[in-house]
């Protein structure tokens, strides 16, 4: 299997199965954050496996198209600069997702982040050509 394909259908089921699930049971985000907040090991590791898959993306997967191969990219890049800010700005982080994630954003980001894997889903799988 060509390997965006296999990315897209990876972080297009991944994407679609966790903001479904957030959706249907949004007082989960919160714990999260509070746990992230708490806890120096949890974010260690979250940076920990943010480096480490994004690099496995970019490492292998550096394709800059303006289309669903693109967005691939951009989330490797985007997973290896989140895990770094896990790591080197922790403040950073829960700040920014207290904030992303209260009142009207909270949905507005999940249904978006769907609609990226579904997007990502549709290319992965085929059907979009």
């Amino acid at each position: 299997m060509e390997l965006s394909l296999f990315l897209a259908q990876l972080f297009g089921l991944t994407m679609i199965i966790f903001m479904v699930s957030l959706l249907l049971k949004s007082d989960l985000i919160d714990r999260m954050i509070n746990d992230l907040r708490t806890s120096a090991f949890s974010m260690a590791i979250a940076g920990f496996v943010g480096v480490m898959g994004g690099l496995a993306v970019i490492l292998t997967h550096n394709i800059w198209e303006m289309n669903w191969r693109g967005l691939v990219t951009f989330f490797g890049w985007a997973a290896v600069l989140k895990g770094i800010t896990y790591i080197a700005f922790p403040e950073l982080i829960t700040g920014a997702a207290s904030k992303m994630m209260s009142g009207k954003c909270r949905k507005v980001v999940m249904v978006v982040a769907l609609l990226a894997g579904c997007y990502l889903t549709y290319y992965g799988f085929g059907l979009g050509g």
